[in-house]
């Protein structure tokens, strides 16, 4: 059982990697400098030229006492992956991608706000979700809409910090799940054109009387 914060949409998500973690071999990482190798993959009978088996990264991420992550602060430090669908995946789009960072922070709700934007030139929304993985009961939906226009980085915190857990306790125990649906600035409202007849009166002052047609 695990939270997810995924993005959902009716057009092609981009997969984004994690600029700062690397899936190297053996071998790759002893050319880096990389220390603390598990002796099991600096075994005679491993083959170090194997690609992507050690994880590296180039910043240190520590958890203190408190629960404080200290990461850098990299604006780009996040990821965003397609995964396989579950049973507890209710969006009825077809592309989805997971969201994954140490930790919020205002320059990578930003850059999130950023692809959020992109997808929504080619579609009319994108959906924001929080959802907790591995529950057997159908959950309750709580869904909220918002132009991108007004999408702002405390809309992002706000949403994946949702404790679906706790919440979940003012429902019976029963699982919930919250969506943010993103919908695409309108464009300027022009005025339908009106169709229609005039009807002559017939006087000499030649007024007319304009009858609207429905469509």
């Amino acid at each position: 059982m695990s939270y997810l914060t995924y993005l959902a949409s009716d057009h092609p998500l981009e997969e984004v990697k994690n600029p700062h973690d690397r899936l190297l071999s053996v071998n790759e990482a002893l050319d880096l400098g990389v220390k603390n190798i598990p002796e099991e993959f600096l075994a005679p009978d491993f083959d170090r030229d194997k690609p992507e088996v050690l994880l590296c990264a180039d910043r240190r991420v520590d958890l203190d006492l408190l629960g404080r992550v200290s990461d850098g602060g990299h604006d780009d430090d996040f990821c965003l992956l397609p995964f396989e669908e579950g049973e507890d995946v209710y969006t009825r789009k077809k592309y989805k991608v997971s969201l994954g960072w140490p930790q919020y922070t205002r320059g990578r709700a930003e850059k999130i706000i950023q692809y959020i934007r992109e997808n929504l030139r080619h579609t009319d929304e994108v959906e924001l979700w929080r959802i907790w993985m591995g529950t057997d009961e159908t959950p309750s939906i709580f869904s909220t809409s918002i132009s991108v226009n007004k999408l702002t980085p405390q809309d992002i915190y706000e949403i994946d910090n949702r404790n679906v857990i706790e919440e979940a306790q003012r429902f019976g125990g029963l699982p919930v799940q919250y969506k943010l649906v993103i919908k695409a600035e309108q464009e300027k409202i022009r005025m339908p054109t009106a169709y229609g007849f005039f009807l002559m009166d017939g006087s000499q002052s030649d007024r007319r009387q304009f009858c609207p047609v429905g469509l």
